[in-house]
């Protein structure tokens, strides 16, 4: 699949997007769900390329919705909330709205191309937004401290890494993320702890810091987003690996997550999104939980479509990068994607 890829990217999908194939595609199940990161915020260069890969441009966003409410019918959460509870039944190619994390760009930058183009966004974030000072996501922060210094002796407190082969180089990504996963066995309160440790090693080190790019929202700031007509879901209390923080921390991660958040927002908080939201960061028992928590479903970050009704609680996402154009866009979201990588095997 490794060169099929290129191929599929650069000619086979614009090709069929400019005879118009793809906008009238039906995705597998019917409707199609798209989720973002943020948006590039306004001043902002970015500078890490592997971490604001994930973020789009202003103008992009408002390409792609524009595509989807000339191609789709773009539902708002409650009514995808009511299909889930009540059986009731969606618009043919319907399409819904997500956004994980809740950086404050998603109320700055991105909540004002949403309103101007009538577009309802279900947005997951974290329990960090019920306070005044949420500071970073933790991993994020962690990806600069590393970059800027050797953790040394300070991943010796950490658990160990499991299935990790020895002997083999890494790269620095490959390093973190590593750290990442052994970070994520800690308890939140052990977690911080640790990250304490490692901003302070031999004084503070200078983490670069463009406040709409990396801050998350504030408790009056997710009000603010929930107050403009957005749904709000759960997205853990501090965005670990789920798989490998023990059952009972996982289970807090997921079920205080949703009461702190229904404490502050005042109202019900019914969706959940995976951190990371692959198969190697959540398992059956995730699922599991999200389902004993009182949610109504929970979402993934990749694409499993099937010809069969999914698993409310495993409900598959097309994840929007910086560089998805709106050729790969659509393909993505009709299940092209999917289908032809399934025929050559990859």
């Amino acid at each position: 699949m490794r060169f099929v890829s290129p191929l599929l990217k650069q000619a086979v999908y614009p090709t069929l997007h400019h005879f118009g194939l793809l906008g009238r595609i039906t995705p597998p199940g019917g409707y199609a769900v798209a989720n973002y990161h943020g948006v590039v915020p306004a001043g902002y260069s970015p500078e890490e390329m592997f971490l604001d890969g994930n973020l789009v441009h202003s103008q992009v966003l408002r390409a792609q919705l524009q595509f989807l409410k000339a191609h789709y019918y773009v539902i708002h959460p409650e009514n995808f909330r009511s299909c889930i509870e009540q059986g009731r039944p969606l618009p043919p190619r319907s399409v819904l709205v997500t956004c994980d994390d809740g950086l404050v760009n998603t109320l700055t930058d991105m909540l004002p191309v949403l309103q101007s183009e009538g577009v309802p966004c279900l947005f997951f974030v974290t329990g960090a937004s019920c306070g005044d000072n949420p500071g970073m996501l933790w991993y994020e922060e962690l990806y600069h401290l590393m970059r800027v210094r050797p953790l040394t002796t300070l991943d010796s407190h950490l658990p160990a890494e499991p299935c990790v082969a020895s002997g083999r180089s890494e790269s620095f990504e490959a390093s973190w993320w590593s750290t990442v996963r052994r970070a994520s066995g800690l308890d939140a309160g052990a977690r911080a702890a640790w990250m304490d440790f490692v901003r302070n090693q031999g004084g503070p080190p200078q983490v670069p810091y463009f406040e709409r790019r990396w801050r998350l929202l504030t408790i009056t700031e997710l009000r603010r987003l929930s107050e403009s007509g957005m749904s709000i879901g759960a997205h853990t209390l501090s965005h670990p690996v789920l798989s490998l923080c023990s059952e009972e921390e996982a289970r807090r991660e997921i079920q205080q997550s949703k009461i702190d958040l229904e404490r502050a927002l005042g109202r019900p908080v019914w969706a959940f999104a995976y951190p990371f939201g692959n198969p190697a960061a959540l398992g059956e028992r995730e699922v599991r939980l999200a389902r004993e928590a009182g949610f109504t479903c929970a979402f993934l970050n990749v694409e499993h479509w099937s010809d069969e009704p999914s698993d409310p609680f495993v409900l598959p996402r097309t994840h929007v990068s910086r560089d998805t154009s709106i050729p790969e866009f659509a393909a993505h979201l009709s299940g092209i994607h999917t289908r032809l990588r399934r025929m050559v095997g990859g």
